[in-house]
């Protein structure tokens, strides 16, 4: 990719509207805005401000950057560590520019369309991935094929591209086998990320481990998806206030629990000192009304 005018960079963005970017946005901070720090939350903020002109896209330099995020301390650390969260939690990617005579330039922020925003009541549109086609006069994004001497260097390039960036992007269908096609078939509509899957099902199996159920936790799937789908419901009720993934853990967890007093009811065992006790005082009445009654 080589370094330009941010128009030529323009095509790359997911976005048609502001209004899609900033609930993309939205979504993304549902989901992992307790990943940042306040300072990475400011960095994040700012560069998003930076890619509102060609929506979801930004080359500005990362110097510019920081100094408008106007964080205190180590202000160019703060940026760093916010871009590695970020690109971990697929929330945008960098591309980096490199010159014609060699060498990288600025970089080139492309927000992603957001899986999460697919929980506002807009319709699913699909993340288009930039695909970007070294030739001979065209630089991959890491370095240009022209450089890769040997075909055991191109198979190692291409292991590596797939290591680094494919784990955030597969879908669905990339979902583990120990995964009930059940939990997917019902998460997949809102979240179709297989790593964000994966994620919630462990949260259920902590769930169930914790609160020792007799039945394994295939057996309570449905219970999983249930406690999936209040949690749907409370978040478009904005009643979640933290973020989605430790929200669902609490409801599958108080689920489990309920599950857990069914399996174990409280058994009232007779008592037959109280019985007893009451029998005596029920004697002991019937008697001195019998004499009583004969003094009378």
């Amino acid at each position: 990719m080589k370094p330009g005018q941010i128009a030529q960079f323009a095509h790359l963005s997911p976005f048609e509207t502001v209004k899609e970017f900033n609930e993309s946005m939205k979504q993304a901070r549902y989901l992992h805005g307790h990943h940042f720090t306040k300072g990475e939350h400011a960095a994040l903020f700012t560069l998003a401000q930076f890619s509102v002109k060609h929506i979801g896209v930004c080359h500005a330099r990362i110097d510019k950057l920081v100094q408008a995020s106007q964080t205190k301390k180590q202000a160019r650390s703060t940026f760093e560590r916010m871009l590695r969260k970020a690109k971990k939690y697929n929330i945008l990617s960098v591309h980096h520019t490199i010159r014609e005579k060699g060498g990288y330039s600025h970089n080139v922020y492309i927000f992603h369309r957001f899986d999460g925003a697919i929980l506002t009541d807009r319709k699913k549109l699909s993340t288009p991935t930039p695909a970007i086609t070294p030739t001979t006069n065209q630089p991959s994004e890491t370095r240009s094929f022209k450089s890769l001497n040997s075909s055991k260097t191109i198979k190692d390039h291409l292991i590596q591209e797939i290591r680094i960036e494919s784990l955030e992007s597969l879908d669905f269908t990339f979902v583990p086998s120990y995964v009930p096609e059940p939990f997917v078939t019902a998460v997949k509509p809102f979240l179709n990320k297989a790593k964000e899957i994966c994620s919630l099902w462990d949260r259920a199996r902590i769930a169930h481990r914790n609160n020792q159920l007799k039945q394994p936790i295939d057996v309570q799937v449905y219970t999983v998806i249930q406690a999936f789908k209040e949690s749907i419901y409370q978040l478009k009720s904005n009643q979640i206030k933290t973020s989605f993934t430790p929200y669902f853990y609490g409801t599958v967890n108080k689920l489990f629990y309920i599950e857990k007093r069914k399996e174990n009811p409280v058994i009232e065992h007779w008592n037959w000192l109280d019985e007893n006790h009451a029998r005596i005082k029920s004697e002991s009445f019937l008697t001195w009304l019998s004499g009583a009654q004969t003094g009378s």
